[in-house]
């Protein structure tokens, strides 16, 4: 039975090592506490290569890893230190690396429970590996991608306002360079390519639509400065909780002038009063 009143810090051990998804080998990182009978926290990051985001999982996980909660987290095929080919990954190459990094996850910390927390297009990732995966205890969404085609959609139209804001007039709109991509198999956004054979896999892809069958606590986090949820977030949390969910919205932040990614101390200690709450 777990606990309610752990210890304020516990003692934690890190493992890196590689576990197999589809024969390719994937890295992994193991935040492993010892608090009995609690659940393992599963990282599901987001899509592309982001440093601040990658930053915050690991700092998250060593936070919640002192509050007692083992913590996992790994680079999906082809993103970071994981073998692959960006232009073979698709949404269901994404979701089969999930539901591996669970059973692994789980096999190696002992748990016989997990936590998803969802990070940006991760959260599509991980609504959809739930039904795959028994004994699911909770979900946390931090700053969810709603809609895959929106997603690929808003990071084109952030191309033409970055050369907007160098006083450069676009050298392409949203549908010149969706044309592009079908034609070219490539297009570079901001940060990262986009691969025909990804976008075309996951642009159906709804986060409402995913978590038809899930009924279990929730919480949404959003990481933007604004001191109340956004419209988005905001239709999100109404629409779950009509279908009888609880959820816990939770807004970061961070300080004045530094990008809330940068410090997910906060969000991290908040995650981890909810994980108490679940016990």
């Amino acid at each position: 039975m777990l606990s309610r009143h752990p210890p304020e810090k516990q003692k934690w051990t890190e493992e890196r090592r590689y576990f197999e998804s589809d024969g390719r080998p994937l890295y992994g990182a193991m935040y492993r506490a010892e608090r009995p009978g609690a659940p393992i926290v599963l990282f599901c990051n987001s899509f592309s290569e982001n440093h601040c985001e990658g930053r915050a999982e690991a700092i998250a996980s060593r936070i919640i890893a002192a509050n007692g909660y083992s913590a996992f987290l790994y680079h999906p095929r082809a993103h970071g230190d994981s073998a692959g080919d960006p232009e073979d990954v698709t949404f269901e190459g994404l979701i089969e690396d999930a539901v591996n990094a669970a059973t692994y996850a789980r096999s190696r910390s002992g748990a016989s429970q997990i936590v998803w927390v969802g990070i940006r297009f991760g959260a599509l990732v991980a609504a959809h590996a739930i039904p795959r995966i028994s004994d699911t205890a909770g979900l946390a969404l931090w700053e969810p991608v709603l809609s895959a085609r929106d997603y690929f959609r808003k990071s084109m139209r952030h191309v033409m306002y970055y050369e907007m804001s160098k006083g450069e007039r676009p050298s392409l709109t949203v549908d010149q360079m969706s044309e592009r991509l079908k034609r070219e198999g490539k297009i570079s956004v901001l940060g990262f390519d986009l691969h025909r054979n990804f976008v075309e896999s996951a642009q159906d892809a709804d986060l409402l639509d995913a978590l038809q069958p899930w009924r279990g606590p929730t919480l949404l986090a959003q990481f933007q400065k604004h001191s109340r949820l956004s419209r988005e977030h905001h239709q999100l949390r109404e629409a779950l909780v009509r279908r009888g969910l609880g959820v816990r919205a939770v807004l970061h932040r961070g300080p004045a002038g530094v990008d809330s990614w940068w410090t997910p101390e906060g969000i991290a200690k908040q995650t981890g009063d909810w994980l108490d709450e679940l016990a």
